[in-house]
């Protein structure tokens, strides 16, 4: 009983195979083989203060850091990854990449402040048809590496808006008009928030929800983690 407890645990820690390709991989290389870490496409945004995803925010709403992990474009396998923990169940994928993620952050000397990880939340309706929501394994990933508490209830979705996905800029932004609420502002008083979603797009999702923190709480700090951005990103509609 308790090896089998044992051994589950550590499946979901340490993938026995690539949760990328699918390849075997070592246990030292916590579920991503040798191969895939060499062709992920980063942007090294982590590193840089001044980076496309800052600046994305800038004079839009105020961030301290904002960083995505790696690029989000063609028919990569990389994509197909994002895709399969999104859409296909693989939430264990989300964690394990969250993780690389996370120790990434801490190593890079920017996000040593933070206090709280918040993830992206789901409306109940597509949280109960999905089963889990991807941003929040993503952020318990990056927050275990960051060694920092994850805040899945001060947040929510006021109703259950459509998909984003092949929605024009305009449309984007209508359909998250008002759509987030802080529902506990008490526990991020005071704190350096680092929120977290799977993939930067228009930024439209994010820019609603960090504006209703920062007008909830407004002696915060935030900044901005997705794991994937579009490879060409332009300043966001004012």
């Amino acid at each position: 009983m308790l090896y089998s407890a044992y051994r589950a645990i550590r499946s979901l820690v340490f993938p026995s195979s690539c949760i990328v390709c699918g390849k075997h991989v070592d246990d030292a290389m916590h579920g991503i083989c040798m191969q895939c870490r060499l062709d992920i496409p980063l942007t090294n945004y982590l590193h840089r203060e001044n980076n496309p995803v800052k600046e994305r925010f800038d004079g839009v709403v105020p961030i301290e850091q904002g960083s995505s992990f790696m690029f989000y474009a063609g028919n990569s396998i990389w994509r197909t990854m994002v895709h399969r923990f999104k859409y296909g169940g693989a939430w264990k994928t989300a964690y394990t990449m969250g993780r690389w993620y996370g120790a990434e952050l801490k190593a890079s000397g920017l996000y040593d402040d933070v206090d709280v990880v918040v993830p992206v939340p789901l409306h109940p309706i597509k949280l109960l048809k999905r089963g889990y929501n991807q941003s929040t394994y993503l952020a318990e990933g990056i927050a275990h590496s960051m060694a920092v508490a994850v805040d899945r209830r001060s947040t929510c979705r006021r109703r259950n808006n459509p998909s984003q996905a092949r929605r024009g800029a305009r449309d984007r932004w209508e359909n998250v008009d008002n759509l987030f609420k802080v529902r506990h502002p008490e526990r991020l008083r005071g704190k350096h928030i680092l929120v977290v979603d799977d993939v930067l797009t228009s930024g439209a999702t994010l820019t609603v929800l960090m504006r209703a923190i920062k007008a909830a709480v407004p002696d915060c700090r935030i900044s901005v983690a997705t794991l994937a951005v579009t490879k060409y990103i332009t300043t966001i509609d004012r």
